[in-house]
């Protein structure tokens, strides 16, 4: 029997729990959403991903940026279709083109003419922040899960076998959050050998920084399994509110 599942208080695991749950928290929260549906599952990850949005915005306020009209867009889609106003149908294309632009950026994969059109037609001339691409690269990762499950058009070979929405990027955010957190948290790293770097790392997690940063994945997390699709309105306007780090540090999060 597992030490821990993902609703364990996290200040009571010991330094390697800790950080087996952070290095986990994907994999705990399939095994906790093992019996709810996929609309649960998407619920889980909007609840987590307005959040981290939110930070993200607080960040480029502090810079007089604004994030890209595209991100609200494919987010505003991922509740529309939560809430039964969207079929998959209506944004195949657009799952698809976006998440072609964010390889485009994250990784350099080439755009055809039609994704290139798509680029021109939706992101702005400026200097598009990388978090507005994180962001983006989320909601995307989302609208092509919804695409496969359906069975509507695929671009990508990895999204052909999925048959529900899973949790990775919850990871993904929590691997930046982790390194934000050492620097903000002041923990003193001694060198960047394996070894000094593990322990800022598990340093870390007994800090209540990074503790409110799990307890608020896991008040989403949990929200979302209780929830009732009646709630989901309600608790898209609380979580608006909800910043996944203190407002101070929003600026120089951006950093990273």
């Amino acid at each position: 029997m597992a030490e821990y599942t993902l609703f364990t208080d996290f200040t009571s695991l010991n330094r390697k729990n800790a950080g087996n749950w952070v290095a986990n928290c994907s994999k705990l929260a399939d095994e906790a959403f093992r019996n709810s549906s996929n609309k649960t599952r998407l619920l889980g990850n909007l609840l987590v991903l307005e959040q981290y949005f939110n930070t993200i915005k607080q960040g480029l306020k502090e810079n007089d940026e604004e994030p890209e009209a595209i991100v609200y867009k494919a987010i505003s889609m991922l509740w529309d279709y939560l809430n039964n106003d969207i079929k998959h149908s209506e944004f195949e294309d657009f799952a698809n083109n976006t998440y072609a632009c964010v390889l485009e950026y994250m990784v350099g994969e080439e755009l055809t003419d039609e994704q290139l059109e798509f680029y021109k037609n939706n992101f702005s001339d400026n200097d598009i922040n990388s978090f507005n691409w994180t962001i983006l690269g989320w909601a995307s990762y989302l609208l092509l899960e919804l695409t496969a499950i359906h069975g509507g058009r695929i671009d990508f070979e990895e999204f052909e076998e999925c048959d529900f929405i899973d949790f990775a990027e919850i990871d993904e955010m929590l691997n930046v959050l982790n390194d934000a957190c050492i620097e903000f948290a002041g923990i003193d790293c001694q060198s960047s050998t394996a070894k000094d770097v593990m322990k800022a790392m598990e340093d870390v997690y007994e800090t209540p920084l990074f503790q409110s940063i799990v307890f608020k994945i896991q008040k989403g997390l949990n929200d979302a399994i209780n929830a009732k699709p009646e709630d989901y309105e309600k608790l898209r306007n609380e979580y608006s509110q909800y910043s996944i780090l203190p407002e101070e540090f929003a600026a120089d999060f951006l950093e990273y």
